[in-house]
């Protein structure tokens, strides 16, 4: 039985692995080609677009990868339970869904700098009915990491093979999105059938009392992650604001390669988060790798910068190994974050603190945007967002050592 415990996590670590591999690379290998075909500032409005789009998905998500998953984590072999999770989530996805589509239709109506561009951001619409239909959070709880996997390998190859073919002129950059969503339409469709094929799940709209319920106690984990994006995202968004097209490529391009250097410690999170949740005596063993993968992600992230730029866009290019560079040491606050925030203070429930922390850091994060932005553009959005993230490494680590210690005591 502990065998089989370990194999499944193995498994699962792997899958998972795979999955933000594909999630990294495949954008990796699109951007020049799109760059060469469509120009940076066409990219550029292309990436402005997708930054006001990510706050809507943030909503539809509602954080239920944390809320959620442990949720389904804790009661999996209960099938009526599992049913009645489903159905309650997917229910208040459904309403989140409606209200988030109405706020982008009424942005683009109402405001020239969307009007402008609307056809790009009413194709980017159906990416939120994509989020919608793919419930990764279920697939993490039930840890069936290989089933996200594939789905998104053929998600991911659509989008990559629609742009290749597809994509032949400058003009052309108002169907990146409508491609990207396509992605997430075909995998939220095949999640669907083998949800309800595999785990025999009855979906029934589920009553409002529920739905009340479940925003109010998911309201923590949807804080938690959806706090991040005030400064993450946000620096995108301001640059595009205050900054030019090109600006918003140097910056959105620099976030692309420190995330695929993150994609470890991510795949290290949303693996073990379940499984800690259930072996909370593994904790402290499996923080310290957390925190060497981080730091050696990070010094790697450094030194190699200026070559795998040059590498990978066959040209060098100084502003984006400068926001590089900057972003350097994200890889290791991100495992600082992870290990005693997420796999530390959520584990023990302490969701309200970790929040906090998450608060506070973001919230700084914002005055950096706001102050750094407007006279640094790309370079002040990549100096707030390492601001942001030693705040809160620095408040995960000494509320989660303060928890422990009573913990110990009691």
């Amino acid at each position: 039985m502990k065998l089989k415990k370990y194999y499944t996590l193995i498994e699962n670590f792997i899958s998972f692995s795979l999955f933000k591999v594909i999630d990294a690379i495949i954008p990796l290998i699109i951007i020049p080609y799109l760059i060469g075909v469509v120009g940076k500032e066409n990219y550029g409005i292309y990436a402005f677009a997708y930054a006001l789009v990510f706050y809507l998905l943030n909503i539809v998500q509602y954080g239920f990868s944390l809320s959620a998953v442990r949720l389904i984590a804790l009661n999996r072999t209960d099938k009526e339970k599992i049913n009645k999770i489903y159905s309650s989530v997917f229910t208040t996805q459904l309403y989140l869904a409606i209200i988030v589509l109405f706020i982008l239709y009424s942005l683009i109506l109402l405001i020239t700098k969307f009007n402008v561009n609307k056809e790009v951001y009413y194709y980017f619409s159906l990416i939120i009915i994509g989020e919608l239909l793919f419930p990764i959070w279920f697939f993490l709880g039930m840890e069936k990491m290989r089933f996200i996997t594939v789905v998104n390998l053929v998600s991911k190859s659509s989008f990559a093979v629609l742009v290749f073919f597809l994509i032949k002129e400058s003009s052309d950059y108002v169907y990146i999105s409508l491609y990207q969503s396509i992605g997430f339409l075909i995998s939220g469709l095949i999640a669907q059938v083998f949800i309800f094929k595999s785990f025999k799940i009855k979906l029934h709209i589920a009553p409002l009392i529920e739905v009340k319920k479940l925003l109010k106690d998911g309201l923590s984990s949807f804080l938690t992650l959806v706090t991040p994006t005030i400064y993450s995202n946000t620096s995108i968004f301001l640059v595009g604001i205050f900054g030019l097209p090109q600006h918003v490529s140097y910056m959105e391009i620099g976030s692309k390669v420190s995330g695929a250097f993150g994609v470890l410690n991510k795949v290290l999170t949303h693996v073990l988060y379940p499984f800690i949740n259930r072996n909370k005596g593994a904790v402290k063993k499996l923080r310290y790798i957390f925190l060497i993968v981080g730091a050696i992600l990070s010094l790697l992230m450094y030194f190699t910068s200026q070559f795998l730029i040059t590498l990978w866009l066959n040209s060098p290019s100084v502003e984006i190994v400068n926001v590089v560079k900057y972003l350097s040491l994200s890889p290791f606050l991100v495992s600082v974050i992870s290990a005693y925030g997420v796999n530390g203070l959520m584990v023990n429930h302490k969701d309200k603190l970790y929040l906090k922390a998450v608060a506070i850091g973001s919230i700084s994060g914002f005055i950096a945007c706001m102050i750094l932005i407007p006279k640094y553009f790309y370079i002040g959005g990549a100096i707030a967002i390492i601001i942001a993230r030693s705040i809160k490494a620095i408040l995960s680590y000494y509320y989660n050592t303060k928890t422990e210690q009573r913990l110990n005591e009691a």
